[in-house]
């Protein structure tokens, strides 16, 4: 009922088609938030002191299982292995609704815009999470605090073209394809 009310505002209200694809994803992009911000306004009361108690703790443990690695042990390999499994679970988020299909089948042309701002948003929540999971890791397992302009670059284009493989792989027609499509994404952060 909410994806139906949203295109029927999406038609009845603005001046021109393209102007209003221009300002659709604006307006999904809020009714997200406003969504989201009601459940966190719900439960993040009591869910914010139990996170700092367990992210306390779990940094406490975190720090004895550092110190009993022992050193011959191949941290790079395991730091490619977390962060390829950190890669292969990321979402492409378009904010498209059910019904889309009907009211926004005749625009399919022009809503390239639309989708061009969708490949930016979950790239920059993508970088943000791999960014946050590189510092903490590297300032963990590694022990150094150096980070020059190439490795800002080399993250940069591993998320950028870490979510161009997950939006082409969404159209993938068979599981066959789709399989090796994730293997080879596997293997390429490796």
């Amino acid at each position: 009922m909410d994806a139906t009310r949203s295109c029927r505002q999406f038609f009845n209200e603005g001046k021109g088609m393209y102007m209003e694809i221009k300002t659709l994803w604006g307006l999904r992009f809020r009714e997200f938030y406003r969504k989201i911000f009601k459940y966190y306004a719900i439960i993040g009361a009591n869910v914010v002191y139990f996170f700092l108690v367990i992210g306390s703790v779990s940094l406490y443990y975190l720090n004895l299982f550092i110190q009993w690695v022992p050193a011959q042990l191949s941290v790079e390999a395991i730091s490619s292995l977390l962060l390829t499994y950190f890669l292969m679970h990321t979402r492409v988020r378009t904010f498209v609704k059910k019904a889309d299909i009907i009211f926004l089948l005749p625009l399919e042309g022009k809503m390239r815009p639309y989708f061009a701002k969708s490949l930016v948003y979950s790239f920059v929540v993508d970088l943000i999470k791999l960014l946050c999971f590189l510092v903490i890791f590297i300032s963990l397992f590694l022990h150094t605090t150096e980070i020059d302009i190439l490795f800002i670059l080399l993250i940069l284009g591993v998320g950028f073209s870490n979510i161009f493989m997950k939006w082409t792989e969404q159209w993938l027609e068979s599981r066959f394809q789709f399989g090796l499509h994730r293997l080879y994404r596997f293997f390429r952060f490796i």
